[in-house]
């Protein structure tokens, strides 16, 4: 099993790789699966425990100041704070 702080890492570094658009719940939830150890969805109930999994991550890298998340529209922004933390090379643009 990964560290948190290793998916607390892939997660903040999926954000960065499209740092001007936001990611929604459930299409985050499949970026993160298809790069990590994460085991493949084969229903839907998985599905959404894996969501829920990942909004409560979502929900600390808000509160740490790592990631703007819109709680109306469950999309995820990374804020220049996320970006100084994985040391990102679109700060040197």
């Amino acid at each position: 099993m990964e560290s948190h702080l290793s998916f607390f890492t892939k997660i903040l570094q999926i954000l960065a790789d499209k740092y001007s658009t936001s990611y929604t719940l459930e299409e985050l939830t499949k970026v993160v699966t298809s790069v990590s150890n994460v085991s493949k969805f084969t229903d839907n109930i998985a599905e959404r425990e894996n969501q829920a999994k990942l909004l409560d991550t979502l929900i600390l890298l808000e509160y740490e100041g790592y990631i703007f998340l819109n709680s109306d529209t469950d999309e995820s922004l990374i804020t220049i704070k996320g970006l100084i933390k994985i040391n990102n090379k679109i700060l040197w643009n």
